[in-house]
């Protein structure tokens, strides 16, 4: 799914435009083709014929007032995750005494992998500007992961908690860190906003008609844990 709408000033509060009767067209590097359809103004679906791989390229064309645009990414391997574990800690201030879901999983050898996490505590996603989470293997490769938390507060019987691990590219891996400073950009020594960077590049009529966005493919696992 593309939601495409236009940008605006920083101060203002109003939605954003949606712009509708652009043409969204995603290639792979195997030659599939898939011509996105607009379900509701600004809103473009894919028809499934072309399919996520590890390994894999992808191509998305964008067409849209008189200017055509171009986003390429890749697909990296996911390391597995082993489990995740009901750990009891008890180590203030970092930890209250309870229960916490505790990652474990290899990282897999060769320097290069970058990776997210994003996790939901009783099927709701940690979403807060804090809960964006992106680590590089430049000092842990190869190495066995254990001992990450994956809640902030004590768990109670019942509660259920879900990891989700994506292989992301390097660059998108510098998008998402720039991403973090901006929306947390704030208090008294906050900076002046700016833009983050973008892989969707002009390519046609107006070289000067900068998009913002981010186009990215990644390889997903997941594991859960509840507590009795």
């Amino acid at each position: 799914t593309v939601s495409l709408t236009l940008t605006q000033g920083y101060f203002n509060q109003a939605a954003p435009a949606t712009v509708s009767g652009a043409t969204l067209v995603l290639t792979d590097d195997l030659g599939a083709v898939d011509t996105l359809r607009e379900t509701t103004p600004g809103r473009y679906v894919g028809r499934g014929t072309v399919r996520g791989r590890s390994g894999g390229s992808y191509v998305l064309r964008l067409t849209a007032l008189g200017q055509t645009y171009e986003a390429v990414t890749q697909i990296r391997r996911t390391p597995p995750i082993d489990s995740v574990r009901l750990v009891r800690k008890d180590q203030p201030p970092r930890f209250e005494p309870g229960l916490y879901a505790i990652y474990y999983g290899p990282e897999l050898p060769g320097v290069g992998d970058y990776v997210r996490i994003r996790t939901w505590q009783n099927d709701t996603l940690a979403n807060d500007p804090g809960d964006l989470r992106v680590f590089s293997d430049e000092l842990v490769d190869g190495n066995y992961l254990g001992d990450i938390p994956l809640n902030d507060d004590p768990l109670r019987s019942g509660e259920k908690v879900k990891v989700e691990l994506t292989s992301i590219t390097r660059d998108y891996y510098y998008f998402l860190n720039e991403l973090f400073t901006q929306i947390n950009n704030v208090g008294l020594f906050a900076t002046t906003p700016a833009n983050v960077r973008t892989n969707v590049r002009p390519v046609s009529a107006n070289p000067e008609a900068v998009a913002v966005g981010y186009f990215a493919g990644f390889t997903v696992r997941q594991d859960s844990v509840v507590v009795p």
